[in-house]
């Protein structure tokens, strides 16, 4: 009974993160739109002033006749362009009004999402009558309430409107994959999961892989960012209307992934220890090079060396790719390990 309401919740939970996806995308289209129109209107102006100056100095070599008429000339495109200024402020404003709409929309139905996703995690937990994250279905959909937690949390904080669109569409797809791929029937505990220890060392990698998640989209729009404001810089073009003209400097989002990635080292290096005084309770040793040990321990690794780039002069520019390869051995620990090389840890 509550193991089929449990996935009632998480198949909800899906339909409105993609609801919410939708409502971010309208935001980014009248956002885009928002921004030609301010581009139209502004070549519009420019051309309307070099008019009316040629105008004005022709009146002015031609006498006061041809003033008149000059006259006439420049105050009836300029009363237009006025009207039309006009009404282009209303239209902006209208779209300004239609892009926040939507934003707000998308917001609020990610949170819809995160309510029915965490009583999807919380029914699932009591039907198997343990702790929801034994396998990779379980973690699957517990990490995604927690990216989901996490951005929600950090929304205001951090100012992360502009991640609405990437984080609800990956939430898709991990509930997609979990729900078509992952899905495994509520089940007890081997007897090596059978230990407080698994609340605590899986919570910690938990929280630390929802934050990183966060880190890694940001790092890869900051990447994406710096390119485009180099093109621009080196073109001399104005920012076209699209999802990235939308988004922060790339200096800002730097920092912003680096305080997020900075929060979740720690917690990770937790889980780590954690998972070794696990493994000296269970198995008698802290630690035996098993391919989920050396895997996490590798992702320590990565972003130990990602915090160090970002100290050293020379390295900046480089931390965002770095940040994206420690969180590709983040996902080939929590994935492929599992599916591809066989170790202790294979019931994941």
């Amino acid at each position: 009974m509550l193991a089929s309401l449990s996935d009632n919740f998480v198949h909800a939970a899906t339909v409105v993160v993609a609801l919410g996806m939708l409502a971010h995308a309208g935001e980014w289209a009248f956002t885009r739109e928002r921004r030609s129109a301010a581009r139209s209107a502004a070549r519009l102006a420019s051309t309307t002033r070099q008019t009316s100056d040629a105008a004005t100095a022709s009146a002015a070599a031609g006498g006061s006749a041809a003033a008149d008429s000059a006259g006439v000339a420049v105050l009836t495109p300029t009363a237009e362009v006025a009207g039309g200024e006009g009404a282009g402020e209303r239209g902006e404003s209208d779209r300004s009004d239609r892009a926040a709409m939507f934003g707000r929309i998308g917001v609020a139905l990610t949170l819809l999402a995160t309510v029915l996703l965490g009583a999807g995690v919380v029914t699932r937990g009591i039907a198997a009558d343990r702790v929801p994250w034994s396998n990779l279905y379980e973690f699957a959909i517990t990490g995604s309430f927690m990216v989901s937690v996490a951005y929600l949390v950090t929304l205001r904080r951090l100012r992360l409107d502009f991640l609405g669109l990437p984080i609800t569409g990956f939430l898709l797809v991990i509930l997609g994959i979990a729900t078509t791929v992952l899905y495994t029937p509520v089940s007890g505990l081997i007897p090596a999961l059978q230990s407080y220890w698994l609340v605590i060392h899986v919570s910690a990698a938990v929280i630390a892989t929802s934050v990183f998640t966060l880190g890694a989209i940001a790092s890869l729009l900051q990447i994406l960012k710096a390119r485009e404001e180099r093109r621009l810089i080196a073109t001399g073009a104005s920012p076209a209307g699209s999802y990235l003209a939308r988004l922060p400097s790339a200096e800002a989002i730097d920092r912003i992934a680096y305080r997020l990635n900075a929060f979740a080292f720690p917690v990770w290096t937790f889980a780590l220890i954690a998972g070794a005084i696990w493994a000296a309770a269970a198995w008698g040793r802290y630690w035996g090079w098993d391919p989920k040990e050396t895997w996490m321990f590798i992702t320590w690794v990565c972003y130990a060396a990602y915090l160090h780039a970002r100290s050293t002069a020379g390295w900046r520019s480089k931390v965002s790719g770095i940040a994206l390869v420690a969180y590709g051995a983040l996902l080939f620990n929590l994935v492929g390990v599992n599916f591809f090389i066989s170790g202790l840890h294979s019931y994941a």
